[in-house]
């Protein structure tokens, strides 16, 4: 017996030391957290993978400092949750990492760079972005096609986006869901009545800011026209200069827009959310109908319209007005989801819904 239990803790012991030296099973679930992430909707469970997935990256980045080593594939997916996390600048400097390492290319790390410069360059950086993916050996890869399709995307090749995203989709495996939207997204630019060429920058955003959002409101929808009278609110942001839309987000402040945004900063460069859009759309419906009630509309309504919020949430009434009006929608599960991050193409589609 005595036997038995030494060669069970002996053979525990070995194990143990089997997977501090072969991470692999490590990576797969940290890249499935990160995938799986990019895949919800709902900005609660998100954050919680993504976390997961930053946790056990800095667990395996402690045991490669007191080795004294380094690792492309933790650099790679730091690059990865960096880049779903809207950081771009960390997410470069973490594919540089995985690329110095002398086994050469990591294939995320290939693939991440593509997606930071579709990300930062848009439409000037697709070609550059489809000639580093296409330098990978690796190609049966979701994430290749999909920022290949992308790349297509912004080029304005939507039957070679379409043809990457569904071999995306038919590998039957992470990402699934992500090409399924990018597939719709081909479908619903058709609706636009804008020129799509117009914000093509800005259609795959993963997170739109409140600068760009500004940009897409003053300079190609125009909103400003629609407003019956203006209620100029005080645009003396101290930190607008740091943004190159500075005078799109003057000029419709001027009108009365962003009226939620209190205090000297403006943060043009924070990610909008759900809740947020909901109050531009409110903000419009307000300035465009000189109708102040509207703020109030739904402000102490019982029970709730929504599962996730009550009406006594901020963003609540803006939210419910939102979708009364069709311009906005809830969830099938009737939740407004107000913390969720805007899309690009999300943002398009509410912005034209309301000068329609």
């Amino acid at each position: 017996m005595k036997k038995i239990f030494i060669f069970v803790l002996i053979s525990l012991i070995s194990c143990g030391q089997l997977i501090k030296q072969s991470p692999q099973k490590d990576y797969e679930l940290i890249y499935k957290n990160l995938t799986n992430a990019e895949s919800l909707e709902n900005p609660v469970q998100k954050d919680k993978l993504i976390n997961k997935a930053y946790t056990l990256l800095m667990q395996r980045q402690r045991e490669l400092l007191k080795e004294k080593k380094s690792d492309p594939t933790v650099a790679a997916l730091l690059a990865y949750y960096y880049f779903l996390k809207g950081n771009y600048q960390d997410a470069s400097a973490q594919v540089e990492l995985a690329q110095s390492s002398v086994s050469g290319n990591n294939p995320l790390g290939v693939i991440i760079q593509a997606r930071v410069l579709l990300a930062t360059k848009g439409k000037a950086g697709a070609q550059n972005a489809l000639d580093i993916v296409k330098s990978l050996t690796v190609t049966e890869s979701p994430m290749a096609y999909i920022v290949t399709g992308d790349a297509y995307f912004l080029k304005g090749d939507y039957d070679k986006a379409r043809d990457n995203y569904t071999k995306a989709l038919l590998l039957n495996r992470e990402l699934q869901v992500v090409a399924a939207n990018r597939l719709e997204s081909i479908s619903r630019i058709k609706t636009l009545s804008i020129n799509v060429a117009k914000v093509s920058d800005f259609i795959l955003e993963p997170a739109m800011t409140r600068e760009k959002l500004a940009y897409l409101m003053y300079e190609i929808f125009e909103l400003q026209k629609y407003i019956a009278t203006a209620k100029p609110l005080d645009a003396n942001f101290i930190d607008l200069e740091k943004s190159q839309y500075k005078n799109a987000i003057v000029s419709l402040r001027g009108k009365g827009f962003f009226s939620y945004i209190q205090g000297s900063v403006f943060e043009p460069f924070m990610v909008v959310s759900r809740g947020e859009m909901a109050k531009i759309v409110e903000d419009f419906l307000v300035l465009s109908r000189n109708n102040e009630g509207l703020r109030s509309k739904f402000k102490n309504e019982s029970p709730s319209f929504f599962n996730d919020i009550k009406s006594d949430n901020e963003y609540y009434n803006a939210m419910r007005l939102a979708v009364d009006m069709g311009i906005m929608s809830a969830s099938l599960s009737q939740d407004a989801y107000p913390d969720e991050s805007v899309t690009g193409l999300q943002a398009i589609m509410i912005i034209q819904k309301l000068v329609k």
